[in-house]
């Protein structure tokens, strides 16, 4: 499953597994993998220069990447 599949999941949406064919979600506290992001983007606009605040933003998704990807167990619905 790649990482824009598994990130766009939720405790609502549920799809079909490519090895057995059962369905799967992402646990709920997926939702606080989002927190980085939120928190790049706020930095961004507290910045003192655009750079910066780009630069807090790209951490942020990069983190939230991270976390989805090694973090975010799937579950069976």
């Amino acid at each position: 499953m790649s990482l824009g599949e598994k990130a766009s999941l939720g405790p609502g949406r549920v799809v079909r597994c490519r090895a057995c064919g059962g369905g799967v979600t992402s646990h709920p506290v997926a939702i606080l993998a989002a927190l980085p992001a939120f928190l790049g983007g706020f930095a961004f606009l507290k910045a003192d220069s655009v750079s910066m605040g780009m630069l807090a933003v790209v951490g942020g998704l990069a983190a939230m990447a991270l976390i989805h990807t090694f973090a975010v167990p799937l579950t069976k619905p």
